[in-house]
This record gives C-alpha cells, structure tokens and sequence, in this order.
C-alpha cells in the first residue's frame, strides 16, 4: 500500500506537468510524454492497491475459515 500511495503522488506530480495549461515542461511533445508516463504510472499504483488489499483479503478469508485457528482476544472469559 505504501508503494501504491507513492506512485499515486508521483503519478500526480507527473500529470501536473504534462498539461497543456502549465508553462513548465517544455513542448507539447513533451508534455504529451508527460502525461503518458503520468497515466503509466497511476496503471501501476492501481495494481499495487489491488494486490495489497487482494492479499490481506485472502489472509482474512483463510483465517476465519481454519477451524485450527485460535483468535487472541485481549479479553479473557473465565
């Protein structure tokens, strides 16, 4: 999650600079580069969200289905 978090604010930070409207980053070409790498990297923060939280989903699943897992409670019943 955190690398997802990370290449959403460079993702970010990268189509801030490949739109047409802001006077830094050169030429149009460069700017259309720009924002293709932006949308590559936004591609890439999206699956690294998916795969986090795909994972934690499958250790949750797996766990409240094992009949020879024991839940910690910081409660104890008597």
């Amino acid at each position: 999650m955190i690398a997802a978090v990370s290449l959403g604010f460079f993702g970010s930070i990268f189509a801030l600079f490949g739109m047409k409207c802001t006077k830094v980053g050169g030429s149009d070409k460069a700017k259309a580069k720009m924002a293709c790498l932006a949308g590559i990297v936004f591609i890439l923060s999206g699956l690294c969200s998916m795969t986090g939280c795909s994972l934690y989903a499958n250790k949750i699943t797996t766990e409240f289905f094992d009949p020879l897992f024991i839940e910690q409670n910081s409660r104890q019943r008597i």
